[in-house]
């Protein structure tokens, strides 16, 4: 089974279904709510263990209800948590979130500073097959590409804003995928030019994820188009975090780097149907039917 570690992220969502978005000062009634764990790095991680592989998280939690309600989440979804810190005194990452009719996510988030030490370091040898890390936590993010990059493995970053703090993590990665939002923060600009700009910068492979229109990839020399897969989006929280646990369990099993990027679409399209809550995370039978229907094996 494909091993790999997750960092960046974790927090618990407080998510609101609205029919419109609120007025400064008003009061308004959710037509639905939920209380579920999120990040980047815990969805992603999820995501790889939902879809066969096994993922270890590393980061942090507060010693309070969240922290260990997040640490039950881990469990039920089958994510490692002996790399998940608990840090006395401090508050677990929390995000409030409005999920509006067209299924587009506003999200207010709060870090406390202490879930970010600058002292990680990841002791021993690199027991894993590739590591994904997200610009959250630089300083966390750094230490494990570089351990995995000396062992040879592949080192995904999940490229968000602000980009530029977490530089010196993207020197080392192997494969960076930027949000929309995170390569306007980081060179602005024509988002063809700016990936081109950045591969050549990094001397790496590079994407942009633009939620329903087709993922821009380019390698230094060529830029390449990957259709996304036409769906009905109610929920698009967490998709592009699917995504990139997708992408590099792929990488992991094998699949070349456009192949993956097909694979990962496939799984967002999955997340991106349903409602919040766990049962939405993509199963590999699904994502395979979805390939397999649209004539890609």
């Amino acid at each position: 089974m494909p091993k790999i570690i997750c960092a960046g992220l974790i927090t618990v969502d407080v998510v609101f279904d609205v029919t419109d978005f609120p007025i400064k000062g008003s009061k308004n009634r959710a037509g639905g709510s939920s209380l579920i764990p999120g990040g980047g790095a815990l969805n992603a991680a999820s995501a790889i263990a939902s879809l066969g592989g096994q993922a270890s998280l590393v980061g942090a939690v507060g010693d309070d209800l969240f922290g260990a309600f997040v640490r039950q989440k881990m469990a039920d979804r089958g994510v490692d948590d002996q790399y998940l810190a608990t840090i006395s005194g401090a508050t677990t990452s929390r995000s409030a979130i409005m999920i509006s009719p067209d299924g587009d996510r506003t999200i207010v988030n709060h870090r406390d500073a202490a879930l970010t030490p600058k002292d990680f370091t990841l002791q021993g040898d690199f027991p894993f097959d590739a590591a994904l890390v997200d610009t959250r936590w630089p300083d966390g993010a750094l230490q494990i590409v570089k351990a995995a990059r000396r062992a040879g493995k592949p080192t995904v970053i999940d490229a968000e804003a602000p980009v530029a703090v977490a530089e010196g993590a993207l020197a080392h990665a192997s494969h960076i995928i930027f949000s929309q939002q995170g390569l306007a923060d980081y060179t602005g600009g024509d988002e063809t030019s700016a990936l081109e700009k950045v591969a050549r910068q990094f001397g790496t492979w590079c994407a942009v994820t633009r939620g329903e229109l087709p993922v821009l990839c380019h390698d230094g020399k060529t830029l390449t188009e990957v259709p996304v897969f036409p769906t009905d989006a109610v929920n698009t929280l967490g998709a592009g975090d699917v995504w990139h646990g997708a992408f590099t369990l792929a990488l992991v099993q094998g699949h070349s780097v456009l192949d993956a990027v097909r694979w990962a679409n496939a799984a967002s399209s999955l997340k991106v149907r349903h409602r919040v809550g766990v049962e939405t995370l993509p199963s590999a039978k699904d994502i395979t039917m979805i390939l397999e229907a649209c004539g890609i094996t």
